[in-house]
């Protein structure tokens, strides 16, 4: 029994660990993107209006 805990409790810090980074991965992606589409709407705006 006390393997098995042992067994389990590893597995569930592992799977806790692979989805915090995954987390991280995905808000950094999405952080990047939106910072992209922030930059092209600015600088769509800035061309209008010196147009």
């Amino acid at each position: 029994m006390r393997i098995e805990n042992e067994m389990l409790s590893r597995f569930n810090t592992e799977a806790n660990l692979q989805m915090n980074s995954t987390e991280v991965t995905l808000s950094q992606e999405l952080d990047f993107f939106f910072d992209n589409v922030l930059d092209t709407v600015v600088d769509y705006f800035k061309e209008e209006v010196t147009v």
